[in-house]
């Protein structure tokens, strides 16, 4: 047992053993009663939400963290944030001491409700040891966004609701809309961040850091979605991709009865796709994964498959490390696996993915 976890039974019993005495004077009980609820309410929320910081990097270089914006004309009323622009807020971790034209850089799409530091014990590794990391907030996704004019955008129940009600594979003809639709724009997110980088106008002043010739996209879920659709339409500009158990949306071409059947061409740009319990041992049963399935038996070296045991889908990103209790309740299933060990396994796959196919 915790010691979290018995300080919150602990304040329980206090909170019960206070409220049932009858010999204490009323206005004294009454204050103790109050008091010992408020420690109830504070032991619970340290047992739920017990904030473990993220390792520290085994790399050389001290970490700075910072945030840019980007902007851009959208025809997506519903995903604007400003008249008729869609501002994405992205944080970036990169070294402290910056050379021109020389640090690789990874941009990174959060799952449907995650933030920009979702999966914060990666990005501080990778800066550690030389990359500039692009975390991207996506408004009305994400669960809360940070504005540039310091108002905050919400995530959007609508599409909280359609994400939680979609029935996948259980009903491919009602899915693959709003599969489409959520993709499509994180995947106009991703690929203007990916274009102003590559233009010859500094939008900001980390951009003229970046070694252009080393880029790497990578997501959890459906921000890795939207990044292996812009892998693909962008194989000149992207070097790999690091892929956190994420369908190839993209990729899907039509139906057949009650299955997506997707395109015969092989992806083409290395592939590390890391997996979790939720998923690896049924993938070949589930339709959305079908591209997954045919990279994982494929013989190609550059797609490189990988198991995390004890871990299901969002034990796979920093959740697990702010809160175990609600990380188990969201992927209804316990992960065995001690946080920092999951993640921890999980950028030693990445830094030898990335030594190989980003050197």
């Amino acid at each position: 047992m915790s010691i979290r976890l018995l300080g919150f039974l602990l304040s329980i019993f206090i909170f019960v053993f206070l409220a049932f005495q009858k010999k204490i004077r009323k206005w004294k009980k009454a204050l103790l009663v109050l008091t010992s609820f408020l420690l109830v309410l504070l032991t619970a929320f340290l047992y739920l939400f017990p904030f473990n910081p993220a390792p520290k990097p085994s790399g050389e270089m001290p970490v700075l963290t910072d945030r840019v914006f980007y902007s851009y004309k959208s025809d997506v009323s519903k995903m604007l944030t400003n008249k008729d622009e869609r501002e994405i807020p992205v944080k970036i971790w990169c070294p402290e001491d910056l050379q021109e034209n020389h640090h690789p850089l990874l941009i990174f799409s959060p799952g449907s409700f995650g933030t920009a530091d979702s999966n914060e014990t990666m990005f501080l590794e990778l800066a550690s040891r030389g990359y500039i990391v692009m975390g991207l907030s996506h408004p009305y996704h994400s669960f809360v966004c940070d504005m540039s004019d310091g108002s905050r955008i919400m995530i959007d129940f609508d599409f909280m609701k359609s994400v939680i009600s979609s029935p996948g594979s259980k009903n491919v003809k009602a899915t693959l809309g709003p599969l489409r639709e959520w993709t499509q724009i994180r995947s106009d997110d991703i690929d203007y961040v990916l274009s102003k980088i590559l233009d010859s106008s500094t939008d900001n002043v980390y951009e003229k850091y970046i070694n252009d010739k080393r880029i790497v996209l990578s997501g959890h879920s459906l921000g890795g979605s939207a990044a292996l659709a812009i892998g693909r339409q962008r194989s000149e500009d992207v070097r790999a991709l690091v892929i956190l158990e994420s369908p190839f949306v993209a990729d899907i071409i039509g139906i057949d009865g009650n299955s997506f059947v997707f395109t015969e061409e092989e992806y083409p740009l290395p592939v590390l796709h890391i997996y979790s319990d939720s998923l690896f041992s049924k993938i070949d049963e589930i339709t959305n994964y079908g591209m997954n399935v045919k990279l994982i038996k494929s013989d190609n070296p550059m797609y490189v498959n990988k198991h995390i045991s004890g871990v299901r889908h969002i034990g796979l990103t920093d959740m697990i490390l702010i809160s175990p209790i609600i990380t188990n309740m969201i992927d209804l299933g316990v992960n065995t696996r001690q946080p920092l060990e999951t993640l921890l396994e999980l950028n030693e796959y990445v830094l030898n993915f990335l030594d190989e196919y980003n050197d």
